[in-house]
C-alpha cells in the first residue's frame, strides 16, 4: 500500500482546561508564598570590615546584643584589594534600629589581658561577633571590626577627653586613670599621628567623677614606682597597686591653681612625663643666659637646677649649647664650655615683668654675679648651677679679659653672658695644679749636689763614729776599766764612814759643838772690853774715869 492508501488520522483540538494543571500551580504558588515569606523575614544585610577573619566562620559565627542573636555571618571573603577582609552578615528583622552609626562591633574570644582572663565561654561554643548599639538614630549597614572591645558604650555617662605627648611609651588601651590615687576611668584608645609625630590618646572618667575634670586640671604618667636621682636629691615615687602592675595615667588641679569651669567632651590636654615635669612647665617667662664653665660639666644635665644661695630662681636649659660656630673644640678649649640657663621670673616675684628681671641681672652682673658648678648629689655626681655675687672677681684682670671674649662669643648666639668661676673643689684641684707646676719649675740640680755632698759627709762622719765607738768598746774592754768600777765603790765606802764620824751623836761631832758653845762665852765676855777700847783706846794703860752718861739738854724757855 502506498502512502496514499493509508487512512489519515483526524486532529481535533480540545479546547476544555485539563484538572492536571491545578498542581504544578499549586506548587509554583506555595514556592512563590515561601520565597516571599523567606525574603520578608529576612533582616538587612550587614558589612563588617576586618583586619583578619580570625575566629569567624561563615554559616556558624552568630552576632549577638546581650547574649541574644540577632544575626549571623553569611560570607567571609578579601576585599578588592586584598588588603581587608569583608564580613557579611544578614541580621532579623526586628533589630535594625541596633545597627545605628555610633554601634560598635567586635570579636568575643579567649584572651588574657591586664584586666584578667575574658571570654572563657567561647572555648565550647566558638567565637562570636558582639554589637553594642549606640544613640543615633541614622541607619548604617557598614562598620569597622574591633580587635578588642571597647572600654565603655558610647552612651555611657561620663565624659571623654583627649591626650597628646611626643613620648610614645608608658600608656596602653585599658590602663586605669586615677585621681589622687583613686581609679575613676579608662584608657580608651592611642593612635600615633605621623604627620605630627605624637600619640594621641582618648580618655573616659565615668561619672560622677567627671565633675573633677575641669579646664585647669594636668594628666601625667604614673609609672607605678618612680625613682629619680638628680642635683636635687633622691625621690621616690609609689603609685597604687594597679599603677604597680600595668602604669597608668593621673590628673590633679596643681596647688595654688583654680579649678576652672567642666571640662567638655573632646577636650583636649598635654600628657606630661611626671608631676615634677608640669611645675617645670608652669614657668613660661624666663630670660635665658649663656654660661662658659671653665672645668668640667660632667654630671650637669638638661634640667638641672639654677640656684641663688639655695632658692632656685631658674633651669639649666642645654648642656653644652655648641651654637653655629667655626671652630667649637676652640671655643671650649679657650673660653669654656657653653652652658645655655633660664632665670625664670615666675621663681622669684609674682608679678615679675621678664624686662624688670632683665634689669635686676644687668646691675647684679655689674656687682660681681657669676655662676659655680655645685655638686648637688654625692651619690650620683649630679651638678647645678649655683649664683652668687663676688666682687672680688671684678678687679681680676684676667677674669674680665677673659669675659669679654665671652661676651662677643654670647652675642653671636643671640644670648647674653653671664660671667663664670670655678667651684672650691675646683679651685683647689687649681691650686694643687699651680703649686705642682712650680715645684716643677724649680731648680733642683744644685740642691741636688748639695744634697749629695752632705750625704758623703755624713757617710764619712759616720765611718768616723763608727771607729770612735770601736775604740771606746776596746777601752771598755780593757780589765783596769773592768776593775774600776769595784775602786769606786771602795772610795764610797771610805767616805761614807767619814760623813758617820762627823755626823750627829758622833764624838767628833760634839766636841765640835762644845768648842763653838764655848767660842760664844768668850766673845760675849770680850764684848765690854771691846767697847772700852772703842771709847777710850789707851784705857789697857791708864785708868778709864767713869764718865757720867750724857744728858740731854733742857729746852730753851
Amino acid at each position: 500500500m502506498t502512502e496514499a492508501q493509508l487512512p489519515q488520522a483526524k486532529i481535533k483540538h480540545i479546547r476544555q482546561w485539563s484538572p492536571i494543571w491545578i498542581v504544578p500551580i499549586a506548587a509554583l504558588l506555595i514556592g512563590a508564598w515561601m520565597l516571599f515569606n523567606h525574603f520578608q523575614q529576612q533582616g538587612e544585610m550587614l558589612l563588617l570590615i576586618a583586619e583578619d577573619a580570625e575566629g569567624i566562620i561563615a554559616g556558624k559565627t552568630q552576632i549577638k546584643n546581650r547574649s541574644v542573636d540577632v544575626g549571623q555571618v553569611v560570607s567571609v571573603e578579601l576585599s578588592k584589594d586584598l588588603n581587608q577582609v569583608m564580613i557579611k552578615a544578614r541580621m532579623k528583622p526586628n533589630v535594625t534600629p541596633l545597627l545605628n552609626e555610633d554601634s560598635q562591633f567586635w570579636v568575643v574570644k579567649p584572651q588574657i589581658g591586664r584586666g584578667g582572663v575574658t571570654g572563657l565561654n567561647t572555648l565550647l561554643s566558638g567565637a562570636y561577633i558582639e554589637l553594642q548599639p549606640g544613640d543615633s538614630t541614622y541607619i548604617r549597614l557598614t562598620h569597622p571590626l574591633l580587635n578588642t572591645p571597647p572600654v565603655a558604650p558610647a552612651d555611657a555617662p561620663g565624659v571623654r577627653v583627649r591626650l597628646q605627648t611626643s613620648d610614645t611609651s608608658g600608656l596602653a588601651v585599658g590602663d586605669p586613670v586615677l585621681y589622687r590615687g583613686y581609679e575613676v576611668g579608662t584608657v580608651e584608645s592611642s593612635d600615633f599621628d605621623l604627620t605630627e609625630r605624637r600619640t594621641h590618646y582618648q580618655l573616659y572618667i565615668r561619672q560622677p567623677y567627671d565633675a573633677l575634670v575641669t579646664e585647669n586640671v594636668r594628666f601625667w604618667l604614673s609609672s607605678g614606682v618612680s625613682i629619680d636621682f638628680s642635683a636635687e636629691g633622691l625621690a621616690v615615687d609609689i603609685g597604687s597597686a594597679a599603677t604597680l602592675l600595668s602604669g597608668g595615667v593621673s590628673f590633679d588641679v596643681m596647688d595654688g591653681w583654680p579649678a576652672g569651669s567642666a571640662a567638655k567632651s573632646g577636650a583636649e590636654y598635654q600628657l606630661f612625663p611626671d608631676r615634677q615635669s608640669i611645675q617645670e612647665g608652669m614657668y613660661h617667662q624666663f630670660v635665658e643666659y649663656l654660661v662658659f664653665f671653665d672645668e668640667s660639666v660632667r654630671g650637669l644635665k638638661a634640667g638641672a637646677p639654677v640656684e641663688y644661695r639655695g632658692v632656685r630662681v631658674g633651669t639649666v636649659t642645654s648642656v653644652p649649647f655648641f651654637f653655629a660656630m667655626e671652630k667649637p673644640f676652640e671655643v671650649s678649649l679657650n673660653q669654656g664650655i657653653p652652658v645655655l640657663i633660664r632665670v625664670e621670673a615666675g621663681r622669684l616675684y609674682e608679678n615679675l615683668s621678664l624686662a624688670q628681671l632683665g634689669q635686676e641681672l644687668d646691675l647684679a652682673i655689674q656687682r660681681g654675679l657669676h655662676a659655680i658648678l655645685k655638686t648637688g648629689n654625692l651619690l650620683t655626681g649630679s651638678l647645678y648651677v649655683d649664683l652668687d655675687i663676688n666682687s672680688d672677681l671684678l678687679v681680676d684682670a684676667k677674669l674680665q679679659q677673659l669675659y669679654s671674649e665671652q661676651v662677643l662669643l654670647s652675642q653671636q648666639a643671640g644670648y647674653p653672658s653671664l660671667p663664670s668661676a670655678r667651684s672650691g673643689l675646683s679651685n683647689i684641684e687649681q691650686k694643687v695644679l699651680t703649686a705642682l707646676d712650680k715645684i716643677n719649675n724649680l731648680q733642683l740640680e744644685p740642691f741636688l749636689a748639695q744634697g749629695q755632698t752632705t750625704l758623703a759627709a755624713t757617710e764619712q762622719l759616720l765611718e768616723r763614729s763608727e771607729v770612735l765607738i770601736n775604740s771606746l768598746q776596746q777601752l771598755v774592754a780593757k780589765p783596769e776599766l773592768q776593775q774600776l768600777p769595784s775602786d769606786i765603790q771602795q772610795s764610797l765606802a771610805e767616805i761614807r764612814r767619814a760623813l758617820a764620824g762627823i755626823s750627829p751623836g758622833s764624838v767628833a761631832y760634839d766636841r765640835a759643838n762644845n768648842n763653838l758653845q764655848m767660842l760664844d762665852q768668850v766673845l760675849r765676855e770680850l764684848q765690854p772690853v771691846l767697847k772700852l777700847l772703842n771709847q777710850q783706846s789707851n784705857a789697857l794703860l791708864i785708868n778709864a774715869s767713869d764718865n757720867a752718861d750724857p744728858e740731854p739738854r733742857k729746852a730753851k724757855e
